[in-house]
């Protein structure tokens, strides 16, 4: 949700302040209070610095709230001294003078009269000056550093690399590919000219784009998020219904009919009651799936791991091959769209899009939840 709820402010966001001297020309255009005679030089001379700039703030916010606020979870290293929240809980204190509402008293071990009846019925072997919790975690010692056995224990790295754990990562690889490809040249294809496509011969041979500007590609790139949200809602209820994998398999070939489509949005009449509504409609199939396969790739990778000591390394290696993939993908769709541009088959990159997400699809059935 948090992902889809970016989805729509950031497209937005970034086409609203995308060339700013055009979008704003009286505020950072010539002959302004802030643009002086020729307009802001930078904007001027980088017109799609602002967002980038702008996105940066964000990351580096979201960088020094990991360093200062955020706890450690791991079981090992969660108890280890950590400068970064000192250094956070400090300036809570003493900068922002931030006070909880709620005040707590320690009980001491001596002190048995907060054991009631109840607590001994429900836990009559518990010693009487103890208190024993529901939750495990609370029932840890809170000062030990100790890993538990599991953690003592670790997998030798060459039986890590089982059949299903393979074939997960394989699957993972191939989803990264055409979502990251598809993200790319989607946005390409938006503001490309659009073709009067007089030299078209259809089905195959005809080229172009929507021809939109930069305020309505970042519009049209937030009706992701804006569908996304809702549909995020439905994936806990359906992924108990169906289970992981068999909804990763149904939901997984939208994608191929999404990519089979979207380029003949080209050959729509530039008219706003005709392709936008079109645009919704094919969007709509990929978001479907990226929005039930993408949380299913992890939780498949999670439970592909053979024993609970390689966890860590299962995800560094998921992720690192995720990366890669989000590397290559916009690399060869753009390449692609170049391609078929140049020979008036905009809609090739596009149809070997929906290819690769077929093999992904045929991936799932050589796979296991578990």
């Amino acid at each position: 949700m948090c992902f889809n709820i970016g989805v729509i402010i950031g497209p937005i966001i970034g086409g609203f302040m995308a060339d700013p001297i055009n979008s704003f020309p009286r505020i950072f255009g010539p002959n302004t209070a802030i643009g002086g005679k020729d307009g802001v030089a930078w904007m001027r001379h980088w017109p799609y610095a602002l967002p980038n700039l702008f996105s940066a703030s964000f990351i580096f916010t979201a960088g020094v709230g990991v360093i200062l606020f955020l706890d450690e979870t791991h079981r090992v290293m969660r108890h280890k001294p950590d400068l970064g929240r000192r250094i956070g809980a400090w300036l809570v204190k003493n900068i922002f003078r931030w006070r909880s509402s709620h005040r707590y008293s320690r009980l001491e071990q001596s002190d048995n009269s907060y054991i009631t009846s109840i607590d001994l019925e429900t836990h009559p072997q518990a010693p009487p000056h103890s208190y024993t919790s529901s939750n495990p975690l609370h029932n840890e010692a809170p000062a030990s550093n100790q890993p538990s056995q599991i953690e003592k224990y670790k997998l030798p790295f060459s039986q890590i690399w089982t059949r299903n754990v393979l074939w997960t990562l394989a699957a993972h690889f191939f989803l990264a590919v055409h979502i990251s490809a598809f993200n790319a040249v989607f946005l390409l294809l938006l503001p490309l000219p659009r073709n009067d496509n007089a030299r078209a011969k259809l089905p195959f041979h005809f080229t172009g784009g929507l021809g939109l500007p930069s305020a309505k590609v970042g519009l049209a790139t937030a009706i992701i998020g804006v569908i996304g949200l809702p549909l995020q809602l439905f994936y806990p209820r359906f992924n108990t219904k169906f289970g992981t994998l068999k909804l990763y398999r149904m939901t997984l070939p939208f994608s191929p009919m999404a990519y089979t489509v979207i380029p003949f949005l080209a050959l729509i009449p530039d008219k706003a009651y005709l392709v936008w509504p079109a645009l919704v409609c094919v969007l709509g199939l990929q978001i479907v799936a990226r929005t039930f396969t993408l949380p299913g790739a992890i939780i498949l990778i999670n439970n592909s791991s053979p024993h609970p000591s390689v966890l860590g390394t299962i995800h560094g290696v998921a992720q690192s091959v995720s990366s890669a993939a989000r590397t290559l993908g916009p690399v060869v769709g753009g390449w692609g769209l170049g391609l078929g541009l140049r020979h008036n088959v905009v809609g090739a990159v596009w149809w070997a899009m929906a290819l690769v997400a077929c093999a992904n699809w045929g991936m799932t059935w050589l796979m296991q939840d578990g």
